[in-house]
């Protein structure tokens, strides 16, 4: 029986054999024979010689080499080394990647009738475009060494392994690697031996990631794979709608969602408010190669909140950039009471969002944590907003006002002291900074409503230039008022 013979080879191998073990390596070896023919699995005659050539060969690096958790076995053709291994490490995470479809009607005919579950099929040629969440990669005499660490490393984290399973005659791997690839991997293991007492000569060969270098891809899938997200491919998808509103402007108020642009931005909010975090937008073929960010996505992806958006319908967005953007809810604005915290309170009028959030930025730099908005201003949280605050919005309160046009009385009855940015105003080296004070820039066109320039404030420029813009006017007057606390 083909069981005997299997137990006696093991037995003489010094490797421990289960009862399920053996009848799980004869049931494979009977399925291997009875579909032989319609796909072309192996031209290995005879029991003995498959046993040992494919048996054998498969799990005899278990004397050298400890496995890690998880494998991705490429080039598996009938399942070598991968199935053979999984049989002996049941809890072993196994993704067999094989391109040939016959041999992958095989394999799913395989693991159903031996009932081995932890297992997946990729049905596609193992490129740069390929992504697995693996410790190791295994091969049997499919490749060059430096064709196999090419195809890997860029999905394989640091300290991951590749096990090359090679014969005798290895040196030519060794001596093809590059440079790159002896800055990506280094030779771990290399080991030669022999099958049991025959002259079947084999080398094992172990290479280790020592590179922190990293790439994982998001595509929308055409056929065969799961896409890694929910992909957008329609333009009536609700969360299309919903992030066109967003970018807008318009629903910002309704829908109180803001799109968070970029990876830094992102992290950064990430980090400080999760709770608020709902949904990542990816465009279609996007690729990270930042392994922190990816534990993000990965995070987002696990409870069904990363999506991956057709590339056409992204372009519609018409943002400026290719990047990530995370959907979160909307930090409140409240209406401004009157009163004021210690120190510089700017009153930002801008409607240019990009304008606010430059303002906000040097606000923050200078360690501003409330600012006044008037109510026809930007909503600091609109995308621009975000983006040319580099994410500052998110460190500061914000407190609604009213107009310019309608605040003056309102200021005029209390007691702090208003500085308007005005080219006829006091210079600025001469001010003298109260306890608490607010500061209005000036606004582009118009300028300031008269009613307002009464405590003006001057910033020295030469004669040739009018004016300065309004959000560097209002960053001067804050550097001159921080350091002034020095």
């Amino acid at each position: 029986m083909i069981k005997d013979k299997i137990k006696k080879y093991f037995h003489s191998a010094s490797i421990p054999l289960t009862e399920k073990q053996a009848d799980l390596f004869a049931l494979y070896y009977t399925l291997i024979n009875e579909n032989n023919d319609d796909n072309d699995l192996t031209r290995i005659k005879g029991e003995e010689q498959f046993i040992i050539k494919h048996f054998l060969d498969s799990v005899y690096i278990c004397k050298f080499v400890e496995l890690p958790e998880s494998i991705v076995d490429i080039g598996t053709g009938a399942g070598f080394p991968g199935i053979p291994l999984k049989i002996m490490n049941p809890s072993l995470k196994l993704i067999l990647a094989e391109q040939r479809k016959r041999r992958c009607d095989f394999l799913s005919l395989a693991l159903e009738e031996l009932g081995l579950e932890g297992v997946e099929i990729y049905p596609h040629k193992v490129t740069d475009k390929s992504f697995f969440d693996i410790d190791a990669v295994i091969t049997r005499a499919l490749e060059d060494a430096p064709q196999t660490l090419s195809r890997v490393g860029h999905f394989l984290p640091k300290g991951g392994q590749v096990i090359l399973l090679k014969g005798p005659d290895a040196d030519e791997d060794i001596s093809a690697l590059s440079e790159d690839d002896k800055s990506l991997f280094e030779l771990e293991k290399d080991i030669s031996y022999n099958l049991l007492d025959t002259d079947f000569k084999r080398r094992i060969l172990v290479f280790k990631k020592i590179s922190d270098s990293f790439k994982k891809q998001y595509k929308i899938m055409k056929v065969d794979r799961d896409t890694h997200g929910i992909p957008i491919i329609s333009p009536d998808n609700s969360t299309f709608k919903t992030l066109k509103r967003i970018i807008s402007g318009d629903g910002l108020k309704k829908i109180e969602l803001v799109a968070v642009p970029g990876k830094k931005i992102i992290k950064d909010f990430f980090y400080k408010k999760k709770e608020r975090c709902q949904r990542i937008i990816l465009p279609d073929e996007y690729s990270e190669t930042e392994e922190g960010f990816e534990k993000i996505l990965t995070e987002f992806e696990k409870k069904g909140a990363l999506y991956i958006i057709k590339r056409s319908l992204f372009n519609e967005l018409d943002i400026g950039f290719q990047g990530p953007l995370l959907i979160a809810d909307m930090p409140s604005i409240e209406k401004w009471d009157g009163t004021l915290h210690d120190g510089c309170n700017p009153l930002i009028p801008f409607q240019d969002p990009l304008n606010v959030g430059a303002a906000v930025r040097s606000a923050v730099a200078f360690g501003i944590k409330k600012i006044i908005l008037t109510i026809d201003a930007a909503n600091p949280y609109h995308y621009k907003s975000i983006r040319a605050s580099s994410g500052a919005v998110f460190d500061v309160d914000f407190l609604r006002a009213p107009r310019l046009s309608e605040i003056s009385e309102f200021l005029k009855s209390e007691s702090f002291r208003v500085f308007a940015l005005d080219k006829k105003g006091v210079m600025l080296n001469q001010i003298d900074f109260p306890d608490k004070f607010i500061v209005i820039p000036g606004i582009e066109g118009t300028g300031l409503p008269e009613n307002l320039k009464g405590d003006t404030v001057s910033i020295p420029m030469v004669d040739d230039i009018e004016s300065l813009n309004a959000t560097v006017s209002l960053s001067i007057f804050m550097y001159q008022w921080f350091i002034s606390k020095k």
